[in-house]
């Protein structure tokens, strides 16, 4: 039997070749989990970047708004304040206003005008008669002092006289050329005719110091206020020619390049309601959120919080920039660890080639010893093949005069008078006929085995009819063992020699039970040599009386297969079984069930069977009570069976 080193030199080569490139692919891989993480964090950094900005922009809008409804609120808290000094001081004079004032009086608004300038910038307050001539005047320590002077043609003052109620004044220029707005309340004095008009008093505003106190007025750049009244007049705002001005008039709205967002956004505010918008304003984008000024129910003024949307954007990437720091660090940090894998791996690699180098040196002297060693095997085994296919030769002829003589011996033992000598040289002759037929059939499995062996078996096919061939078989196969009242072999086999030997008892009460399992008339044809099928389907019955049970039944089944190709024959016995460890194993040369015999008889089977272009099988029952054994042949090309 010669020996397969492919197995061996494939392995020791390819060993080789890994170790070799693994190097290459250790490179490869770490340029993988280098370039890998780097990709993904360019592309996941873009994604969440765009994130932030968007998250981080919304989050900056809804904080505006709350910081422009907060100063609107804490504009309109003050004004309010502001109108309620001014009513509790009108409420306190009820008589005619003269000049000059008691100092009582002069001490009160003193007084007052100290209070409200200690949370609110007022430039003076002023208490005026009936004919708007001023009785008293205070301002800042060093400005004029307007006392007698007459105030009436002032739009304000007209108003609070005719309507007799607060007025908070347009924004107007004062003598010095200040921008202000007066807040006034009317005196309503009570006689017997009823309420009339006595006066006012009020307070000047600089419009400047009383909203810069609130946020950033000047400084374009960075967030500021700008303040319009109800009239869309723009009081506040950093660029100085737009103070004044009507913000839907054509100067500003070229300014603004006639924004729509922009206008519709004012509009909104100046009715009322909060807004915001984002627009370009002097080449910059900006975030405009916008909130009203209620006084007496009423939206008089409307503050508007503007951001330059860069300072917005100047924090988001101081933010982008942090998270960026961080991913470089652990993406750093990866790298790193790699680079160390490397040299570790490289370290093991250096290590590791100097094993295989070692290891393919042993390998390859192994591999001479073994490719010697096979060949001695290979000459070894051809002439064992030799000796054996020589010996079978040889025994055929001793053996078939050993035979030939042995029955002339018992044929002139029976022919001599009959007398103690007879039964003297009976016993004998019959056990020299035995041992002659067993060393025959010895003969005819090593001829057999070295044929099938060297691909030499010669087969004489013909049409069978394998229910007429197996009916014969079986039935002088029970008619051999009723005849000589002990069941064995039909061509007796070496298997059996031991057992026989051993005095093994007969069995009488085996019977065999063949079933046709086809209903049709048709016949099933098969093109097969008779002999070696007959050999076949004997040594399958042998195996069977072998392990039946006392008064058992072989059970032997001919039928189609289910595809309508094969004749299909299975032959049952209702032993022990086959042992799970045999049952991979039984049909190869000296694998066998039992202590006796050398394990020949279905290897022979099975090469016989498939030299016909069939297949063999055996299993052991479902029911777990013994085994079947069972093979197939395909139908003659000349007479192919079809099912009707």
């Amino acid at each position: 039997m010669a020996m397969k080193l492919d197995g061996l030199n494939n392995w020791t080569f390819s060993s080789v070749r890994n170790f070799m490139t693994m190097n290459k692919t250790v490179i490869i891989i770490a340029i993988l989990i280098i370039s890998v993480p780097l990709i993904l964090f360019a592309f996941l950094q873009h994604e969440t970047e765009d994130s932030i900005y968007n998250s981080i922009f919304e989050q900056q809008k809804q904080n505006q708004k709350q910081v422009t409804q907060g100063i609107s609120q804490q504009i309109q808290s003050d004004f309010e304040l502001i109108l309620a000094r001014l009513e509790g001081i009108s409420n306190s004079i009820n008589t005619n206003l003269e000049d000059p004032l008691p100092n009582m009086t002069k001490s009160a608004l003193t007084d007052a005008y100290n209070k409200i300038n200690d949370t609110t910038p007022v430039d003076r307050m002023f208490l005026q008669n009936k004919d708007g001539i001023a009785i008293f005047d205070i301002g800042p320590s060093g400005d004029p002092i307007y006392t007698g002077k007459n105030f009436s043609f002032r739009s304000w003052v007209k108003e609070t006289k005719n309507t007799m109620k607060p007025v908070i004044s347009e924004m107007f220029e004062g003598i010095e050329g200040k921008d202000r707005f007066a807040i006034t309340y009317p005196i309503i004095s009570t006689n017997n005719s009823g309420n009339y008009y006595n006066g006012l008093i009020g307070v000047v505003i600089p419009v400047d110091e009383f909203f810069r106190y609130y946020g950033n007025i000047y400084d374009i750049q960075s967030q500021y206020l700008s303040v319009f009244d109800h009239d869309v007049t723009i009081l506040i705002h950093p660029i100085p020619s737009l103070v004044g001005k009507q913000f839907f008039g054509e100067f500003t709205q070229n300014l603004i390049g006639n924004d729509k967002v922009l206008d519709d956004m004012v509009r909104r505010v100046v009715s009322g309601q909060p807004g915001f918008a984002v627009y370009d304003l002097v080449g910059q984008e900006r975030l405009n959120t916008g909130y009203p000024i209620y006084i007496e129910d009423k939206p008089r003024f409307s503050v508007f919080v503007v951001t330059p949307t860069s300072l917005i954007y100047s924090k988001i990437n101081e933010i982008i920039d942090k998270e960026r720091l961080q991913m470089l660090s652990l993406i750093t940090g990866t790298i790193a660890a790699v680079l160390l894998l490397i040299i570790y791996l490289n370290k093991i690699n250096k290590t590791l080639n100097k094993e295989v180098n070692k290891r393919t040196k042993e390998l390859q002297d192994s591999k001479i010893k073994l490719e010697s060693a096979n060949k001695h095997i290979q000459i070894h085994d051809d002439m064992q093949k030799e000796f054996i296919n020589l010996a079978a030769h040889e025994l055929r002829n001793p053996v078939q005069s050993l035979m030939g003589f042995s029955e002339i011996l018992k044929k002139i033992n029976t022919l001599a008078p009959e007398g103690k000598e007879n039964d003297r040289y009976k016993d004998p002759i019959e056990a020299i006929i035995r041992s002659t037929r067993r060393l025959k059939r010895l003969v005819d499995i090593i001829f057999d085995v070295s044929q099938l062996d060297n691909n030499l078996l010669m087969l004489n096919k013909e049409n069978i009819n394998m229910k007429d061939f197996i009916q014969e078989i079986s039935t002088n196969y029970k008619y051999e063992n009723q005849s000589t009242k002990k069941i064995h072999k039909a061509s007796q086999k070496i298997d059996d020699t031991d057992s026989l030997d051993r005095g093994k008892k007969p069995n009488y009460s085996v019977e065999i039970d063949f079933v046709y399992a086809d209903d049709s008339k048709d016949p099933i044809i098969v093109s097969g040599d008779r002999y070696y099928l007959a050999q076949v389907i004997t040594n399958l019955l042998d195996n069977a009386f072998e392990f039946t049970h006392d008064e058992g039944v072989v059970k032997v089944k001919l039928e189609k297969s289910k595809d309508n190709k094969a004749a299909v024959v299975t032959i049952s016995d209702n032993g022990y079984g086959i042992h799970p460890d045999v049952l991979p194993f039984l049909f190869i040369k000296y694998v066998k069930k039992s202590k006796g015999g050398a394990g020949l008889s279905l290897y022979i089977s099975k090469k016989i069977i498939e030299s016909h272009g069939g297949n063999i099988w055996a299993r052991n029952n479902q029911d777990k009570n013994g085994a079947t054994f069972g093979f197939s042949l395909p139908f003659s090309s000349g007479d192919v069976f079809i099912e009707k």
